[in-house]
Parts: C-alpha cells; structure tokens; sequence
C-alpha cells in the first residue's frame, strides 16, 4: 500500500507538470532554490568544521531543531490543501494502520522532502571530526526525518478541527504571513539580543545544550553525547527522540482513524455584510462593479488579504530593523567631515525611499488578479465585459486601496527622517513606481496571467508564489521601474543635494504613474479581448 500511494502521488505531480510547461519551469527553479540553499549550508558546516568543530555539533543540534519547527508551521500554512487528508480515503475499504505508512512516505515527495533529506545528510559534515559521532548520526538520520514528518502531521491533526471553520484557517493564515514577512526584523533582533548576552559560541552552545534535551532537538544531539564520551547523556536523549516519534505518530494515527469514520467538513465564514459605501464611493459601471468586487475581496479572502498585509508592513519592518539594527552600530567618521555628510544624506534618503517597497511588492497583485479569480472569470466573458473595462476596474480598485496606504507610508517615512522638504521627492518616487507597476502588471497579465492557489486552499499552498510567469513578470517589471522611473526616482535622490527637484520628482512621478496606469489598462484591455480564451483556460488550470 505505501509503494502504492508513493506511486499515485507521484504519477499526480507528473500529470501537473505535464499539463503546462511553466509548472515545469517553477519546479526547476524551485529545485535550483533549494539546491542553493544546500550548498550555503554545504559551506557553513564544512568552515565551522574545519576552524570550530565543537561550533559545528551545536550548529546541527540548533539546524535539526529549525527543520522541525519549520516543518510544523508549513503543516499549518498548507492543511487547507492537503491531497493526502483523511477524508480523501473515506469511502475506501482500508484501515488506517495500512493507509499510514503510505501517506506519510507520499507526505515527503517533493522538493521539501528530498531537501530536508539532503539537508539531514550534510549535517553529518559537522561530526566527521568524531568516528563515533559519524557513525551515530548516520544511522539517527531515518529517525530525524520521521520526527520532522511526524511533527508536520500530528500538529496539523491536532488543529484540523479548528482550522476547518473559516474564522480559524483565517487567523492562522493571516498570523502566519505576518510571522514569515517579519522574520527579516525579528531574526535581526534575536541576533542583536544574542550578542548582546556574550560571545557567540558561547551562546549558541548553551542554545543548542537546551535544545538537545527538547523533542525538537534530541534527536541531534544524540551524537554531540556521543562524542564528548557522555553515554548515559546520549541514551537518555535517545530516549527522549524515540518517545518523541512514537507520541507524534500515536497522536497522528488516532487523528487519521477518527476522521475515516468521521469526516472534517470545512466551514464557512458566517455572515457577509454589504459593503454599500463601496458602491456610493465607486462609479455605477462594469469598471465600478469589478473594481467593488476587488476591493471587497481583498478582505474577505485570506489569499488578498495576505498581499495587502505585504504591501502594508513590508518598508514598515524595513523601517523598524533600520531603526534596530542602526541603533547598534557606530561608524567613527569624525576624522573625515566630508565622509561623515554623505552619510548623513544617504540615512535621510533610506526613510525616503522606503515606500518603494510597498509600491514594488505591488507586482504580483497587479499581475496575478485575473489568476485569483480562477474560474469564476468566466462571468466578465458571459456578461460581455471587455478587457478595458477589466483592467480598468482592477486598477481602479488598487488606486483606491493602495493608493492611501502609500501615501500615508510616505508620510510616515518622512517624519521618521525628520527631513520633510523631502517628503514631495518621497511621494513622487512611489506615485511614479506604483503606476508603472500597475500599468506594466495590466499589460503583461493577458499573456502572463500566473498561477495562484485554488480559492478556498492554502494562500501558501501551490501557486503561492505565482510560478515562472511572475518571476518573468518581476523582470519586466523591474526593468521598466530602472528605466521609465528612473527619473522620478532619480530626482527623488537628487533632492537630497538639491531641494528643489523634490518638486520636480512628484510632477514627474505623477506623470509617469498616469500615464503607465492608462497605457497599461489600454495595452492589456485591448490584449484582452483577443485572449479571452486563453486567459480563462489558464486561470482556471488545475494541477
């Protein structure tokens, strides 16, 4: 039966990537990521072998903690799309005990899989200074990966009934984004407190002694026991390993048996309010309509509702670790006036630019909004919308929410700075960069609509990161902001020297945001009308 269910899983993956070439394309870069962040790992435990080996055991013991934990949140973000859920065996004639084993093994096919494996095996680089060590680590590996699958399936069991009602999948997910788009600031801060408390060997040692006697690190530590000659140390925390696995998988298990008889329905979300000032602010046509409905879902589906979250807090959490991280560190300049100026300058235009941020993560929504829809794209085509008028309700709908987040982030960046004859310069670089960006993602979307997780699954799900035609749409994208902005943005900077092209930058950027908006909206309406089909064939693709 494992063989079996490892076969269908992976016979399903095939038939995803043989349906589109660009499912192909994201797996590759996918591949390429993680081989990526291999090697990183690769060279860091082999330097700290070569010049610290006893910092090379604590490293594993603290990594091998981070995977657990690592896999237990993305057990959380992805429940809402799980292929191998209980309820998918339901109505099949099989009992759980020999369903288990299979899903477990069909859990670890794909590219998270084969590189936490890759990973478990590249921590042995940091015990190849100890035989012993080595070869306990060796053959602990099949049991450092069961506890990471384990833990990502017993969590999300324990959870599954909460999570099936909207209002929980909602929080979660919404506590989930903000965690992984603030883990920049707050791992600059940890490391920050960290050095704070004394050298760093020092810390991560007693770190990783307290994680060797947790579940999440006991099994790493094992061979660290090992090597120092602690052999009751290594069979208590070997104990400690086992119960783990065995209490994660008891929990799994009776979860799995419960819910082949008794089935998890998800919920909805209850009542869903009106909205009217919606529609008294927004003009009575199709661009209004669409643009209303934009504006609605950006709120009500947690997929939107990360995006927004992104384009909110994103230059915020840049503002504060420059504001956490600065604070700490001292440059002596006074020696050379003229250096210590130019730092000066560049500080005030660092709070300046900030909301460029905001405006840049703006791509992916620009280009990806048809992708959201799915299928339910086919009303505009039934009810005979045509392509301006749907680029245009969607920009519409942008400008309007967007639109004052921005300029309220321009604000606030300015008086941060304290500098606020910059603030026209500010607001003119993001107005500038936000319209080519609406623009350019309404122009390029017709041929390049995206991929995007199913309505109703995981926004981190499959999709989440919108697939090899975002990564090209972030290109142009890109390309476009370092040519047609660049004189908005260029200004901007200038006006730290001269005050008066701040004026300049917003006249500039105001130009440039009209006029890529309306070129865009007419570029991709006009592309629109003739892919109609298209478009819709592949917003709609499943797998």
């Amino acid at each position: 039966m494992a063989a079996l269910l490892v076969g269908l899983r992976l016979r399903q993956l095939g038939r995803a990537l043989g349906r589109s070439p660009w499912a192909i394309v994201t797996l590759v870069l996918s591949v390429l990521a993680a081989l990526g962040g291999l090697g990183l790992l690769a060279l860091m435990l082999a330097t700290l072998r070569a010049f610290a080996p006893a910092s090379a055991a604590d490293a594993v013991v603290i990594i091998g903690s981070a995977l657990v934990v690592g896999w237990m949140v993305a057990s959380l973000l992805v429940s809402a799309d799980d292929a191998l859920a209980p309820e998918r065996f339901a109505l099949l004639p099989l009992p759980a005990r020999r369903l288990l084993p299979g899903v477990l093994l069909a859990g670890a096919i794909g590219v998270g899989g084969v590189a936490t494996a890759a990973a478990l095996l590249l921590t042995l680089i940091g015990w190849s200074t100890h035989p012993v060590a080595l070869l306990t680590a060796a053959v602990l590996v099949p049991l450092q990966l069961l506890t990471c699958l384990l833990a990502a399936r017993a969590l999300a069991s324990a959870l599954a009934r909460q999570l099936a009602r909207r209002s929980g999948r909602d929080l979660s997910l919404v506590l989930g984004s903000v965690l992984i788009i603030s883990a920049g600031i707050l791992f600059a801060i940890l490391l920050e407190g960290l050095r704070s408390l004394g050298p760093p060997e020092a810390v991560f040692g007693a770190i990783a002694q307290v994680l060797g006697w947790t579940p999440l690190g006991a099994a790493w530590a094992v061979p660290q026991a090992m090597a120092a000659g602690s052999w009751l140390e290594a069979l208590a925390k070997l104990t400690i390993a086992i119960a783990t696995a065995a209490l994660l998988w008891l929990v799994w298990s009776r979860d799995f048996r419960a819910r082949l008889t008794d089935p998890i329905a998800s919920t909805g979300g209850g009542r869903v309010r009106g909205g009217a000032w919606i529609d008294r602010v927004l003009p009575a046509s199709p661009t209004g309509a669409i643009a209303a409905r934009g504006l609605r879902y950006r709120f009500r589906d947690p997929r939107h509702l990360i995006n927004v979250i992104g384009v909110a807090i994103v230059p915020l959490l840049v503002l504060a670790m420059n504001l956490v991280v600065g604070n700490g560190v001292s440059i002596d300049l006074t020696a050379d006036p003229g250096e210590q100026a130019a730092l000066d300058t560049f500080a005030q235009l660092g709070p300046m630019l900030l909301p460029l941020l905001g405006a840049i993560v703006l791509m992916s929504v620009a280009q990806l909004d048809a992708a959201y829809d799915s299928s339910a794209l086919s009303t505009h085509v039934l009810t005979g919308v045509t392509g301006t008028q749907d680029r245009a309700g969607r920009a519409l709908g942008m400008v309007v929410l967007f639109g004052p987040m921005l300029l309220a982030m321009c604000v606030l960046a300015t008086a941060v700075s304290g500098d606020w004859h910059l603030l026209p310069a500010s607001l003119g670089a993001t107005i500038g960069t936000a319209g080519l960006v609406i623009g350019v993602g309404s122009a390029i979307s017709p041929w390049m609509p995206g991929q995007t997780p199913a309505p109703e699954t995981s926004p981190f799900g499959k999709g989440s990161s919108g697939g090899a035609q975002a990564l090209l749409g972030a290109l142009i994208t890109m390309l476009a902001i370092a040519t047609v902005g660049a004189p908005a943005i260029g200004t901007a900077i200038a006006a730290a020297w001269i005050p008066w092209l701040a004026w300049l930058s917003l006249g500039i950027g105001l130009v440039v945001g009209c006029l890529a908006t309306w070129g865009g909206v007419r570029i991709g309406g006009s592309a629109l009308d003739r892919r109609w089909p298209e478009v819709l064939a592949g917003v709609s693709r499943e797998g």
